[in-house]
């Protein structure tokens, strides 16, 4: 019983260990996710922005 008992208590310890390792990853995954999400929001932003000053492509050049 008392084997028993140390197994249970083993797994449950590499478990947390698990757990806790896999947290930090979500975590810096999650971190990755947003600073990839704030660069997209930006560069639409920008693109946004410079919209207006772009020549449509239909227009003849200006020797014409």
């Amino acid at each position: 019983m008392l084997e028993r008992i140390i197994e249970l208590e083993t797994r449950v310890a590499y478990q947390e260990k698990l757990l806790s390792d896999l947290d930090e990853v979500v975590q810096a995954f999650a971190m990755r996710v947003e600073k990839a999400e704030r660069r997209l929001r930006d560069l639409k932003a920008a693109q946004h922005e410079h919209q207006g000053e772009m020549e449509p492509h239909n227009t003849p050049p200006p020797h014409y």
